[in-house]
């Protein structure tokens, strides 16, 4: 295995472009409510996330999801066991009723 020698000024280099966009981007929105990542000597990075972030994670660790697991798994036992009923006039129902409120809303923006 060869070990490539400029592998620390690269990373030295990363750590100026690092700092210089810090400083750039505090200087812009004024440090508050945005990520800040800063390198140490070791290569290693710390990163603090904004209040929003920290927000979004402990909703996805508290199991809200927008997916319900349960009714999943019963459609999966009921496609593996046959048992699976699909109801093709209530998903023509449902397309037509998407492609109305799109059509509403579609009308709606352009002033129609």
């Amino acid at each position: 295995m060869k070990v490539d020698s400029t592998t620390h000024s690269s990373l030295q280099t990363l750590k100026d472009g690092l700092q210089r966009t810090q400083q750039g981007d505090a200087a812009t929105t004024g440090g508050a409510g945005t990520a800040t990542t800063t390198a140490t000597s070791s290569g290693a990075a710390n990163v603090n996330l904004s209040g929003l972030s920290s927000h979004l994670q402990s909703l996805a660790s508290a199991g809200s999801s927008d997916i319900d697991t349960a009714h999943v798994e019963s459609i999966k036992q009921a496609i593996k066991n046959g048992s699976l009923t699909i109801d093709s006039g209530k998903i023509a129902d449902g397309v037509l009723a998407t492609a109305r409120d799109l059509l509403q809303k579609k009308s709606q923006s352009t002033g129609n």
